[in-house]
């Protein structure tokens, strides 16, 4: 097979809807091929009743999926990633290139991953395909990629969601922190230490390629995914495609598909969380509340520090139940994380 050299980028900070975003673009896909989604709580055949079932056993989860007949790109990267070409178009990277991501998997293109045998998603074939990420970034930096954005979220929402996320990690590179255990670590300390300027870092590459090729990039906060997921996932979808749909016929479906209590429903039925890290007793997937308050004190300190780092928080949304959002009751709620 060819190197894949163009590829829409939907990339997430760990934490901010990925899991429902890869579930919700897969399930779509699949309907859009003719297959079906046999609903695990309600019984509900979704789609063709005569079409392929989805193999959640086979089923890994990205970050690549083959997109065929929903999108025009054949492929489509959903994950984290710090955004394509920044690195060759910034003349000075400074604090930047000295900060160092405090786990690895924000940046799975620029990890040395072996990209000759990328795994893929949803293809009927074929599990790995080859991966040009040097193609990508020259693409991206002269602004002839195909369309990328990133979703990001509250950052202090995220940081707590992550911390309780590598708290229960198995791998000690997640749980334990300066060979500390992790659940020791104040909360505080991790999220000026570690939290924020790993935030800030992928964070920084999407805002800069966003003034630097406008109409290329799009950020959109999470907040917003979560109270009104099929208009702003359309809207995403619309953007990766270059286009201005407004029949995608079986959104709507793969969005309540995407719910929390199905994903869990589903991990039940695997035996394991949807990422593969524990027992399927012990999701990965959180309520969305944030159970963190937010003191005033503390968001003008992570305001100050994300601004000396170089992120424009007027982007962010603030606010620590935006991201409740007022939910149809055919939809249920979304898998937040």
């Amino acid at each position: 097979m060819h190197a894949i050299k163009k590829l829409p980028i939907l990339a997430t900070i760990p934490r901010s809807g990925t899991w429902f975003l890869r579930y919700a673009v897969s399930f779509l896909i699949h309907l859009d091929r003719g297959g079906r989604v046999d609903d695990r709580l309600t019984g509900e055949v979704v789609g063709r009743p005569s079409g392929m079932p989805f193999d959640f056993r086979r089923f890994r989860g990205g970050p690549l999926f083959f997109a065929q007949r929903s999108m025009p790109h054949e492929q489509l990267f959903i994950g984290h990633t710090v955004c394509p070409g920044f690195a060759d178009s910034a003349d000075d990277l400074g604090r930047w290139a000295e900060a160092a991501f405090h786990v690895p998997g924000y940046d799975y293109l620029h990890e040395g991953q072996n990209y000759a045998f990328t795994p893929i998603d949803l293809a009927a074939e074929v599990e790995f395909t080859p991966l040009s990420v040097q193609a990508l970034d020259r693409a991206a930096a002269a602004g002839r990629c195909a369309p990328m954005a990133l979703v990001y979220r509250n950052p202090v929402a995220q940081a707590a969601s992550y911390y309780r996320y590598c708290v229960g990690h198995p791998d000690p590179t997640y749980n334990t922190l300066g060979g500390q255990p992790l659940a020791q670590v104040p909360f505080r300390d991790y999220l000026f230490g570690s939290a924020l300027p790993s935030y800030a870092k992928q964070f920084i590459s999407f805002q800069t390629m966003a003034a630097w090729h406008r109409g290329l990039v799009r950020l959109v906060p999470y907040e917003s995914l979560m109270a009104r997921p099929v208009e702003i996932l359309a809207e995403l979808l619309n953007h990766l495609e270059g286009t201005s749909r407004c029949d995608w016929r079986n959104l709507h479906h793969a969005v309540r598909l995407a719910r929390r209590e199905h994903l869990r429903a589903i991990e039940a039925e695997l035996g394991h969380s949807l990422d593969g890290t524990r027992a399927a007793s012990v999701s990965h997937i959180r309520s969305g509340r944030f159970e963190e308050k937010l003191h005033d004190r503390l968001k003008e300190d992570v305001i100050q520090q994300l601004r000396w780092m170089g992120v424009y928080t007027d982007l962010i949304v603030w606010s620590g139940t935006g991201n409740q959002g007022s939910f149809p009751r055919q939809e249920g709620h979304v898998a937040a994380e």
